[in-house]
């Protein structure tokens, strides 16, 4: 496959990947986040910031994109026991996303640059939840006119 700088395409490897990983044991993973959570332990591809800068008088261009993951793990009942369990969910998550070196060969090379555990308010529910940042890069030829 060739190398895109398309956010959507490397969102969708995302979120397809995440769904068919049995480990990770998500009931649903969505591309984008939602306002109502269904079920969980679930999670969200959310694509954030693509930055592109010229490389070569050639009109290539390296992209750099970055997306947010966010992990919904269980209600809020015992918060010691619920952020615990976020934690994992999502170091096991961070490890998951950071075997995805090349995106089905669709970027030069990606990693997780950052994670936070804590929770988030969707619908009326309280939820242990982790926010995985996800970067890759890759490189592409600018159409000529």
């Amino acid at each position: 496959m060739a190398l895109t700088d398309n956010v959507s395409t490397v969102t969708q490897y995302l979120v397809d990947q995440l769904d068919g990983e049995a480990s990770l044991g998500f009931t649903n993973v969505f591309f984008g986040d939602q306002d109502i959570i269904p079920s969980v332990p679930c999670a969200s591809v959310e694509p954030g910031i693509l930055a592109r800068e010229l490389i070569e008088a050639r009109r290539f261009v390296q992209a750099q994109m970055e997306f947010i993951i966010t992990v919904y793990v269980a209600q809020m009942e015992n918060r010691q026991t619920n952020l615990k369990n976020a934690l994992l969910k999502a170091e096991a998550t961070r490890d998951k996303l950071d075997t995805y070196q090349t995106c089905g060969d669709i970027v030069i090379f990606s990693y997780c640059t950052s994670m936070e555990v804590g929770t988030a308010l969707r619908g009326n529910n309280l939820l242990a939840a982790a926010r995985i940042t996800f970067y890759a890069i890759s490189q592409v030829q600018l159409p000529s006119a």
